[in-house]
Parts: C-alpha cells; structure tokens; sequence
C-alpha cells in the first residue's frame, strides 16, 4: 500500500505540473471559458484557483504530524514564501515568452489563494492544536 508521503508528493508534482501547462501553454491551446465567473474575470479567478492548493498539498510533504505548532506554523511561512517566489518567478517567465504576457494583477490573484490556502492551513493547526 503506498504511504500518505507518496501519495502526497505523486500529487503535489501532479500540481505543479498542471499549473506549468496553464502558465506557460499558448493561448491557442488552452480551452476557451467565459469571460467572467461569478461576475469577475476569469482569468483572475483561475488564478486564484491555482494557487490556493498550494499550500495544502507542500504542507502535507513534511512529516508535520510529529511538529510542535510553532514548527508547523514556520513551516507553513516558509511554504507561503516559496509560495509568492513560484508565483512571482512564474509571472517572470510569462513576460519573457513571446505568446504570453505578465500581468500584476494576475499575480494578486495568485496571492490572493495562496494566502486563502494559507490561512486554512493555519486554521487547521490551531484548532487541531486545542482539541
């Protein structure tokens, strides 16, 4: 039977490669979608959905389990900061590829989830902490 890590880093790395091919794939060969959902842009709220698993799915690669809350909580900042660096080195390559472009407001809205996932994560470890 495979173990939790396994599992974890097999779909963390599925992850990140479907967030590559949705960064980086041209335009012409990503599937057409409505303009807006929920009434904002698509395209923003893509982004947003990008990241918010992020740190979810890097947190469950550490054996947090056997952390204290303070390590779990230095964890998880050190997890959100490489969070914002593949956002941001993300929106970097976008600019440097000639089918593609970067755009500050994509990368708020990739911060936007990270920091949605984030806060859950920290949720998570300070009520399981007073159970």
């Amino acid at each position: 039977m495979l173990s939790r890590r396994i599992i974890s880093a097999v779909l963390f790395c599925l992850y990140i490669a479907a967030v590559a091919y949705l960064c980086f794939a041209k335009p012409e060969d990503m599937p057409q979608l409505s303009q807006t959902w929920f009434g904002l842009p698509s395209d923003k709220v893509g982004h947003f959905l990008m990241f918010l698993p992020y740190p979810l799915l890097s947190f469950h690669l550490f054996r947090h389990d056997e952390m204290t809350a303070g390590r779990q909580i230095l964890l998880l900042a050190v997890l959100m900061v490489t969070g914002a660096g593949l956002a941001a080195g993300s929106e970097q390559i976008q600019a440097s590829l000639g089918y593609r472009s970067a755009d500050t407001h994509d990368l708020i809205a990739d911060m936007a989830g990270l920091t949605t996932g984030g806060l859950c994560i920290l949720f998570y470890i300070l009520f399981r902490r007073r159970r």
